[in-house]
């Protein structure tokens, strides 16, 4: 899109990002890809768990210098996640694509870990608390900076331990305390304390948390990433596959329903009843790659090989610019996701057409586009 004197305007663009321990790696790979593109300018972003990191080193980077720093930040964590010593450590020795369909719970590693797991509390595992992620947040990201700026606008979210609710942290009260608390799986580490209330990991209540950033947001497009598989067509029978559906199902059940409530919204813009102007001034968009990510073992999530992480970016930035080719023109001119079709259920009838089939991804908008 070119201005009257030959200048390239920017498009603006907010993110919502998935969380999804080392899959988090495929939306790094799609940020990279989006990064390149000088027709986008990102203004907001919002993150849980993994995608959490992603956003306040995104944010960071774009503070710092730009869209080539925010490569260069991304690129500089993930890179420091694959030297972690962990699950990935033992087999990092495969090749990436190995690593991706490998049942890294039939391992003695993540064997041993799962034991420990199940029969001790995170207390009792790690009684130091030692936790190299959280160091390398602080290391990394300058939590004054953000704090002080709101362009990008970042927002991360938690989930209060005794209330259930969830809490969206944004540029005015982020710290690496915030990011830690969106990424606390409650099995692995023992909930963060802020303000005198404890947080548990941010997918329970929101992945991500997505209205409280539209809200802020001007006129612009949203692209959310998702890394978490809706559909896994092989039924769970291990107790290890069982416990993980359960575990995924519950991630994605806060998500499915606040893009619902945003589709309920935007039908009732196109009939007439809420102004467009301010209540649908938001085009939508989605970039996944689920019909890779769900022959993807879930408990792969705790692999942070190296080899591992790096297919994963891989697999972001192709299914990015596949993204840009196909819809990178609809980007300020229409959303290419219609959230007023949002169950994840056919509308066949039971009686006619057999049990609903499930479908693996965000409808795509058929239909006239929502302002």
């Amino acid at each position: 899109m070119a201005t009257a004197h030959g200048e390239t305007k920017r498009r603006k663009v907010a993110l919502a990002l998935q969380g999804g321990g080392s899959h988090g790696a495929f939306t790094w790979g799609v940020l990279d890809r989006l990064l390149e593109d000088d027709t986008l300018d990102i203004i907001g972003v919002t993150g849980t768990s993994a995608g959490a990191m992603n956003a306040v080193c995104l944010a960071e980077g774009l503070m710092e210098g730009g869209p080539e720093q925010a490569r260069r930040q991304l690129r500089t964590f993930w890179e420091s996640i694959g030297k972690m010593p962990g699950v990935g450590s033992l087999i990092g020795w495969l090749p990436g694509e190995t690593l991706a369909y490998m049942r890294i719970e039939q391992t003695p590693p993540y064997a041993m870990l799962d034991t420990l797991r199940r029969n001790l509390t995170p207390e009792e595992f790690n009684p130091f608390r030692a936790n190299p992620l959280r160091d390398l947040i602080a290391q990394m990201i300058d939590f004054d900076r953000i704090r002080a700026r709101t362009d990008p606008i970042v927002q991360v979210c938690a989930t209060n331990v005794e209330t259930a609710r969830r809490r969206v942290f944004s540029n005015e009260d982020i710290s690496v305390d915030a990011v830690m608390a969106s990424a606390t799986l409650p099995d692995l580490f023992p909930a963060v304390e802020i303000d005198g209330l404890h947080y548990w990991d941010g997918g329970f209540s929101g992945n991500p948390a997505m209205t409280g950033l539209i809200r802020r947001l001007p006129k612009c497009d949203l692209i959310i990433v998702r890394i978490d598989p809706v559909i896994r067509k092989d039924m769970p029978t291990t107790a290890r596959e069982i416990q993980d559906r359960v575990t995924e199902l519950s991630f994605n059940t806060s998500f499915w329903m606040e893009l619902s409530a945003l589709g309920a919204i935007l039908q009732l813009v196109e009939e007439g009843e809420l102004d467009r102007e301010r209540f649908g001034r938001i085009f939508f968009h989605a970039i996944e790659a689920s019909e890779h990510l769900e022959k993807i073992p879930h408990s792969t999530k705790l692999n942070n090989a190296r080899a591992f992480l790096d297919y994963l970016f891989a697999l972001g930035r192709t299914t990015a610019d596949e993204w840009i080719a196909e819809r990178g023109a609809d980007v300020g001119r229409k959303s290419t996701v219609d959230l007023t079709k949002l169950l994840p259920v056919s509308a066949a009838s039971p009686a006619r057409g057999g049990p609903p089939r499930p479908t693996a991804s965000i409808p795509t908008s058929q239909a006239t586009a929502h302002a």
